[in-house]
């Protein structure tokens, strides 16, 4: 799915109304009521939305009793950054602690209730989204609605990762400015997150998806190579060439390794690294900056477009820039 922009929210509240409010705004409508009444509270919540996916991270000084009637066509995930909390979906009751989290369906309610101090992160995506990724991975069509297992390990392999690419989308949403304004470094974020979140959620297909697959032919390769070398400003995303390509994208990725020593992404970033190269030895110092031409072509952090840049090219960036 494209992204097109990127919607920042922050929301900070002392009274239920207006933390309902803020979630009703940008997740989901709810109900919330404090498990005491006359304790003080204090509501924080901030994130982005992206295309299909919203991700925030929240926290709550008070315990609450939180439900939904629906989750609008859209499957949820809420894990804890800090204290508990005890869910019922589905006919069934799941305990989120560090290190696990919740998946929500699509279809029935949600109630939650929350410790003190509770902090979680959320992840909202459109269940066509999910369905999608999921098929795309595993190479055949699925049921429109995956029953997905309720409890998400994040302690290690694909939840691990799934959980720091999370956390990375809310420290970027909430930096000022967000390199995730920047479809090019948006795209494939908003991608990798959906993917990811197949890969660390349990189903009945994951013996399809960790199944190895083989490309002998070089033509999807070709194909993807094309499409990198013509326009590699495009926010290009594995799904994207992988379509481009004729291929699924595990099929590709294994392409790319085969014939090519390294994967579509990897290949991607080094084409826009030559562009990066080719605008800093034709800069101007006083018109542009380094992290401005690292972020054109789609690298969020300076610090690794500076790495990537010297291993290649023998001198920073900066001194590219400066004709030195």
């Amino acid at each position: 799915m494209a992204v097109e922009s990127a919607a920042f929210f922050s929301h900070h509240e002392h009274d239920l109304d207006g933390a309902k409010a803020a979630v009703g705004q940008d997740f989901f409508t709810t109900s919330m009521d404090l498990l005491d009444r006359t304790a003080s509270y204090d509501f924080r919540f901030d994130g982005v939305v992206l295309g299909a996916l919203a991700v925030g991270v929240a926290q709550v000084s008070s315990g609450l009793r939180i439900g939904t009637a629906d989750l609008e066509d859209c499957y949820y995930v809420n894990y804890a950054a800090g204290g508990s909390m005890d869910a019922h979906h589905r006919r069934r009751a799941v305990e989120v602690t560090p290190g696990y989290g919740a998946v929500y369906h699509p279809v029935k309610p949600v109630t939650m209730t929350t410790s003190d101090d509770y902090g979680s992160y959320a992840v909202r995506v459109e269940r066509r989204a999910v369905n999608e990724a999921l098929a795309e991975e595993v190479g055949h069509a699925l049921p429109p609605d995956p029953v997905l297992d309720p409890l998400v390990d994040l302690r290690s392999g694909a939840g691990r990762r799934w959980d720091r690419l999370v956390r990375l989308l809310c420290d970027e949403a909430r930096t000022t400015p967000s390199v995730l304004s920047h479809p090019i470094i948006a795209a494939p974020l908003h991608d990798a997150v959906i993917t990811g979140f197949v890969h660390a959620t349990g189903h009945r297909w994951r013996e399809d998806l960790e199944r190895p697959v083989r490309s002998w032919s070089r033509i999807p390769v070709g194909r993807a190579v094309d499409a990198i070398r013509s326009d590699p400003a495009q926010p290009f995303t594995p799904t994207v060439l992988a379509r481009l390509a004729g291929a699924s994208t595990r099929t590709l990725h294994d392409g790319f390794r085969r014939h090519l020593g390294t994967t579509p992404m990897a290949y991607l970033r080094l084409v826009r690294l030559e562009h990066a190269h080719a605008e800093l030895r034709a800069g101007e110092p006083r018109a542009t900056t380094v992290a401005a031409v690292a972020h054109r072509w789609g690298f969020g952090h300076v610090s690794r477009f500076s790495q990537a840049y010297r291993r290649v090219y023998g001198r920073t960036p900066a001194a590219t820039l400066h004709g030195r």
